[in-house]
Protein backbone atom coordinates (compact mmCIF):
# COMPACT_ATOMS: atom_id res chain seq x y z
CA UNK A 1 0.00 0.00 0.00
CA UNK A 2 1.34 3.39 -0.97
CA UNK A 3 0.93 5.71 1.78
CA UNK A 4 0.79 9.40 -0.39
CA UNK A 5 -2.88 7.48 -2.11
CA UNK A 6 -4.45 7.86 1.27
CA UNK A 7 -7.88 9.68 1.06
CA UNK A 8 -8.50 12.45 3.17
CA UNK A 9 -11.53 14.46 3.44
CA UNK A 10 -11.44 18.25 3.21
CA UNK A 11 -13.31 18.32 6.57
CA UNK A 12 -10.24 16.65 8.27
CA UNK A 13 -8.08 19.69 7.99
CA UNK A 14 -11.19 22.49 8.47
CA UNK A 15 -10.45 22.25 12.44
CA UNK A 16 -6.73 22.92 12.26
CA UNK A 17 -7.18 25.68 9.42
CA UNK A 18 -9.97 27.06 11.44
CA UNK A 19 -7.92 27.00 14.62
CA UNK A 20 -4.80 28.73 12.29
CA UNK A 21 -7.17 31.94 11.13
CA UNK A 22 -8.43 32.24 15.01
CA UNK A 23 -5.30 32.50 16.05
CA UNK A 24 -4.00 34.96 13.79
CA UNK A 25 -7.05 37.24 14.25
CA UNK A 26 -6.71 37.09 17.79
CA UNK A 27 -3.26 38.76 17.46
CA UNK A 28 -4.29 41.08 15.66
CA UNK A 29 -6.93 42.09 17.60
CA UNK A 30 -4.60 42.07 20.90
CA UNK A 31 -2.60 45.17 19.14
CA UNK A 32 -5.63 46.90 18.84
CA UNK A 33 -6.42 47.03 22.51
CA UNK A 34 -8.01 51.04 22.23
CA UNK A 35 -10.59 49.89 20.46
CA UNK A 36 -14.07 49.96 21.54
CA UNK A 37 -15.11 46.80 20.95
CA UNK A 38 -12.31 45.03 22.41
CA UNK A 39 -12.68 46.46 26.11
CA UNK A 40 -16.58 44.71 25.44
CA UNK A 41 -15.17 41.13 24.29
CA UNK A 42 -10.89 40.66 24.13
CA UNK A 43 -11.45 37.41 23.03
CA UNK A 44 -12.17 36.86 19.07
CA UNK A 45 -15.21 34.65 18.23
CA UNK A 46 -16.64 33.80 22.15
CA UNK A 47 -20.27 34.24 21.53
CA UNK A 48 -22.46 35.77 24.10
CA UNK A 49 -25.92 35.02 25.30
CA UNK A 50 -28.34 33.60 22.46
CA UNK A 51 -29.51 36.17 19.91
CA UNK A 52 -32.97 37.71 19.86
CA UNK A 53 -36.01 36.91 18.71
CA UNK A 54 -36.90 39.87 16.91
CA UNK A 55 -34.52 41.78 14.08
CA UNK A 56 -34.71 44.67 15.79
CA UNK A 57 -33.87 43.60 18.81
CA UNK A 58 -30.83 42.64 17.79
CA UNK A 59 -30.11 45.56 16.01
CA UNK A 60 -30.53 47.16 19.13
CA UNK A 61 -28.22 44.82 20.60
CA UNK A 62 -25.56 45.46 18.78
CA UNK A 63 -25.38 49.17 18.63
CA UNK A 64 -24.94 49.13 22.05
CA UNK A 65 -22.33 46.45 21.90
CA UNK A 66 -20.60 48.61 19.36
CA UNK A 67 -21.03 52.07 20.87
CA UNK A 68 -22.82 53.50 18.17
CA UNK A 69 -26.42 54.13 18.67
CA UNK A 70 -28.72 57.25 17.13
CA UNK A 71 -29.24 58.83 20.37
CA UNK A 72 -25.23 59.11 20.79
CA UNK A 73 -24.10 59.99 17.31
CA UNK A 74 -26.85 61.55 15.97
CA UNK A 75 -25.16 64.92 16.12
CA UNK A 76 -22.39 63.68 14.02
CA UNK A 77 -25.20 63.67 11.36
CA UNK A 78 -26.65 66.90 12.24
CA UNK A 79 -23.51 68.69 12.67
CA UNK A 80 -24.74 69.31 16.04
CA UNK A 81 -23.17 69.26 19.77
CA UNK A 82 -22.09 66.11 21.13
CA UNK A 83 -24.82 65.19 23.62
CA UNK A 84 -24.13 66.20 27.17
CA UNK A 85 -25.76 64.47 30.38
CA UNK A 86 -26.71 67.23 32.49
CA UNK A 87 -27.20 65.63 35.82
CA UNK A 88 -24.20 63.44 35.34
CA UNK A 89 -21.82 66.77 33.81
CA UNK A 90 -20.43 64.45 31.05
CA UNK A 91 -20.82 63.13 27.66
CA UNK A 92 -23.43 60.70 26.71
CA UNK A 93 -22.36 57.77 25.67
CA UNK A 94 -23.36 53.92 24.96
CA UNK A 95 -21.34 52.82 28.51
CA UNK A 96 -22.47 55.55 30.33
CA UNK A 97 -26.24 55.12 29.70
CA UNK A 98 -25.89 51.52 30.38
CA UNK A 99 -23.87 51.47 33.23
CA UNK A 100 -23.43 54.83 34.73
CA UNK A 101 -25.74 57.37 34.69
CA UNK A 102 -27.81 58.34 37.66
CA UNK A 103 -30.99 59.57 35.88
CA UNK A 104 -31.47 55.96 34.93
CA UNK A 105 -29.80 54.14 38.03
CA UNK A 106 -33.39 53.35 39.61
CA UNK A 107 -34.54 51.53 36.77
CA UNK A 108 -31.23 49.80 36.04
CA UNK A 109 -31.43 48.31 39.49
CA UNK A 110 -34.74 46.39 38.44
CA UNK A 111 -32.65 44.77 35.60
CA UNK A 112 -29.30 44.40 36.54
CA UNK A 113 -25.90 45.69 38.40
CA UNK A 114 -22.79 45.58 36.61
CA UNK A 115 -19.42 47.86 36.70
CA UNK A 116 -18.30 47.87 33.01
CA UNK A 117 -19.78 47.38 29.61
CA UNK A 118 -17.85 44.17 29.23
CA UNK A 119 -19.17 42.65 32.14
CA UNK A 120 -22.78 43.79 30.87
CA UNK A 121 -22.66 41.94 27.94
CA UNK A 122 -20.84 38.85 28.93
CA UNK A 123 -23.00 38.54 31.99
CA UNK A 124 -25.97 39.54 31.59
CA UNK A 125 -29.32 37.91 29.54
CA UNK A 126 -30.07 40.44 26.07
CA UNK A 127 -33.78 40.53 27.56
CA UNK A 128 -32.44 42.37 30.87
CA UNK A 129 -30.94 44.62 28.98
CA UNK A 130 -33.54 45.42 26.70
CA UNK A 131 -36.30 45.51 29.21
CA UNK A 132 -34.18 48.36 30.54
CA UNK A 133 -33.74 50.32 27.26
CA UNK A 134 -37.50 49.71 27.21
CA UNK A 135 -38.57 50.97 30.32
CA UNK A 136 -36.33 53.88 30.41
CA UNK A 137 -37.60 54.87 27.10
CA UNK A 138 -34.09 54.81 25.15
CA UNK A 139 -34.77 51.76 23.08
CA UNK A 140 -36.12 53.93 19.84
CA UNK A 141 -33.03 55.89 19.88
CA UNK A 142 -30.64 53.02 19.74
Amino acid sequence: MDVTNIYLPYTDYRPKINGFVKSRWQELWDSSPENKLYQIRPTVGSGGHGAPSKRRDGIVLTRARIGHTYLTHAYLLHGDERPYCIPCDCAVTVSHILVDCYEYSHVRQKYYAVPDLKTLFEQTDPSLILGFLKESKLYKSF
